[in-house]
């Protein structure tokens, strides 16, 4: 179901329940859709675009072409590699072509809430959070991109007591984090990339910003964990590691740094929107293949612990 339009709510497009990795307890993950990088490793491609989009299952696709048939706004073509797919420019998401699939080949990722609405959901899973010390974290995407909106999201888990964790990009100026900070208890915020020349060519953005947001959250008094992904080909190398880990140990006020092995367990969705992969032969990481990396962190002093993929 579409929830009301984007001028007065958020644009959700998953919400995880009793999740362990993503801050203390049990918590229910709150994912943004829309985002202001575009990783090349992504796992969620799905949440770049701050829309409602189509995902199609070639696997279970009968080609019977209905779906071309029933969009009013002409927006599903055939692509000879990818299948039925949706022009993102003139899908409205109006979902016919998903109700009309008689194969279930096809999906709306995307729905609008009201705080009331999200909160409705959040509060589900109250007595998990009570129970374990667990509660929400809200993810992407980029959930800062909807602000106005966190905030009041914020707000009304504050009143609830419910623990608030925040997992961002950094790719926002202060102004617009500032405000929220008051309604957080834990920030984790990615380090991709110490070049900001390669973290231009596979984010689509310098990293001036982020480093600036390190900085700034560091000097607050929130719980803040840094986590970097490491991402063959893109930095996962001793030379590149061991000078993010030289950045990271002017912030002295960090909870820990949090290494997440790459993996490609996002593959299939990227064939679903019809997007090339760059990483289609790339073997996803073991925990073990990180601890080398792990011991670079913990020699320059720092924290360092690994994470699940």
């Amino acid at each position: 179901m579409i929830h009301g339009n984007n001028t007065e709510k958020g644009i959700i497009f998953n919400i995880e329940r009793f999740a362990i990795d993503d801050g203390p307890g049990i918590r229910t993950l709150v994912f943004f859709k829309g985002c202001n990088l575009h990783c090349s490793w992504c796992q969620n491609p799905e949440s770049h675009k701050p829309k409602i989009e189509i995902l199609f299952h070639k696997n279970v696709c009968s080609a019977c072409g209905r779906c071309i048939e029933v969009c009013p706004q002409h927006a599903v073509y055939l692509d000879e590699k990818y299948g039925y797919l949706s022009d993102y420019t003139k899908c409205d998401g109006c979902g016919l072509c998903v109700k009309e699939c008689y194969y279930s080949a096809r999906e709306m990722v995307g729905c609008y809430y009201s705080v009331d609405e999200l909160m409705a959901e959040i509060v589900k899973d109250l007595h998990f959070f009570e129970e374990s010390g667990g509660g929400v974290t809200f993810s992407g995407g980029e959930p800062l991109l909807q602000a106005e909106f966190l905030k009041q999201v914020l707000i009304a888990c504050r009143s609830a007591h419910i623990h608030t964790a925040l997992e961002t990009a950094g790719n926002i100026s202060w102004e617009i984090i500032e405000p929220l900070i008051d309604f957080l208890d834990l920030v984790f915020i990615d380090y991709k990339q110490y070049d900001s020349d390669i973290h231009l060519k596979e984010t689509g953005v310098p990293n001036k910003r982020i480093i600036e947001t390190i900085s700034r959250l560091n000097e607050s008094d929130k719980e803040v964990i840094v986590r970097i992904p490491i991402i063959p080909g893109v930095n996962f190398t001793v030379e590149i590691l061991q000078k993010m880990f030289g950045e990271l140990t002017k912030y002295r006020n960090l909870k820990h740094i949090e290494l997440l092995p790459f993996h490609a367990l996002g593959k299939g969705k990227y064939q679903g929107l019809g997007m090339p992969y760059k990483f289609d032969e790339v073997k996803s990481l073991k925990k073990q293949d990180l601890e080398s990396v792990r011991r670079i962190g913990s020699e320059m002093g720092l924290q360092v612990l690994i994470g699940s993929i």
